[in-house]
């Protein structure tokens, strides 16, 4: 039923008719979300552990509560941070809104965008793992994340789409969805760049690790049960080649993610200045589509909360291109 509803709406998509993310273009774009297993699809033992983790929120608020208190975290400079992004934080909880001036915020663009999360992988498979800055093996597309990045690329074909721009991840698993398309169409070979700021969001030490196999109390909990955009490990990833990669939290990839839609804008828009209307493909992740989502405008409100989701059901399915921006007619 869910991906029906994407499906439809890739057909017929409809960007917000102003700046601010008014309702109705609220209530269109939650199509994008998936929602999360029920429970009863999952072993019981798994259940369990989830449960347990989700009966843990008021240990990991208190020691969220500590981290925030401490020299560890600068909420001023935080806030400004949001701020410079049309957003408002709530340091104290973590979570973040659209903030009065997000208009005169908001970057302006002229082209269209669609955004593609990549395929399936072990990694996104229950037991899950935060899956972020990470490309090892289990982080390639599975058997049935190949397929589903050739089923994106079929969706592409029937809408007919010429993209003046492709661009990739460098991690492997949206850099091979989007191949599924571009190896169809060998005129976009040129068209097509690798960009590393659209990389996934860096969980750092958390990484790879099951989410099942971290500490009840772990403040890293509260990134998909609070839709927390503060929290981030204090530890970086160590990666198989001996680098290390440190954490950023979620206000710090809106900020990332709004320095590429700058760059995008400045690479297309010579060819909007000739009349044309400039297409962009861009292939990713979960936490930068998000990112992208809130961004454009089409950010999704928790279900009776003012504040907005990016993780859990509020992101996009696995392989499966959807307008983030379309020029009016």
């Amino acid at each position: 039923m869910m991906l029906s509803l994407l499906s439809s709406a890739l057909r017929s998509p409809t960007a917000p008719s102003v700046l601010r993310p008014s309702a109705a273009s609220r209530t269109a774009v939650r199509a994008l979300a998936v929602a999360t297993p029920e429970p009863t699809s999952l072993p019981a033992e798994l259940q369990e552990r989830y449960a347990a983790i989700a009966a843990a929120q008021p240990q990991q608020d208190q020691n969220y509560a500590a981290w925030v208190g401490s020299d560890a975290v600068d909420g001023a400079a935080l806030i400004a941070e949001a701020a410079a992004v049309g957003m408002s934080l709530d340091v104290g909880g973590g979570q973040i809104a659209y903030a009065a001036d997000f208009d005169a915020k908001r970057v302006p663009l002229s082209f269209d965008l669609i955004y593609c999360r990549h395929g399936k992988t072990t990694g996104n498979t229950e037991p899950r793992v935060y899956q972020g800055y990470v490309d090892e093996p289990q982080n390639a597309l599975n058997d049935i994340g190949l397929g589903q990045a050739q089923d994106a690329a079929d969706q592409l074909d029937e809408l007919g789409v010429s993209p003046d721009l492709v661009v990739l991840s460098p991690l492997s698993r949206a850099a091979e969805t989007g191949r599924a398309f571009t190896r169809r169409h060998p005129e976009l070979e040129a068209k097509t760049e690798v960009w590393e700021d659209t990389s996934e969001m860096h969980f750092g030490s958390w990484d790879n690790i099951k989410v099942k196999d971290l500490d009840d109390d772990n403040i890293c909990h509260l990134f998909y049960l609070a839709q927390n955009a503060v929290v981030k490990s204090a530890e970086p990833y160590l990666a198989p080649d001996g680098k290390k990669y440190a954490a950023e939290s979620f206000v710090e990839v809106l900020t990332r993610m709004q320095g590429v839609l700058r760059k995008l804008e400045a690479r297309v828009a010579p060819l909007a200045a000739e009349g044309k209307r400039p297409l962009v493909v861009m292939y990713g992740h979960s936490m930068c589509g998000a990112a992208l989502a809130i961004l454009t405008g089409n950010g999704k409100v928790v279900d009776g909360q003012a504040y907005l989701g990016f993780d859990g059901k509020y992101i996009m399915p696995n392989a499966t291109p959807v307008y983030l921006h379309k020029q009016a007619a």
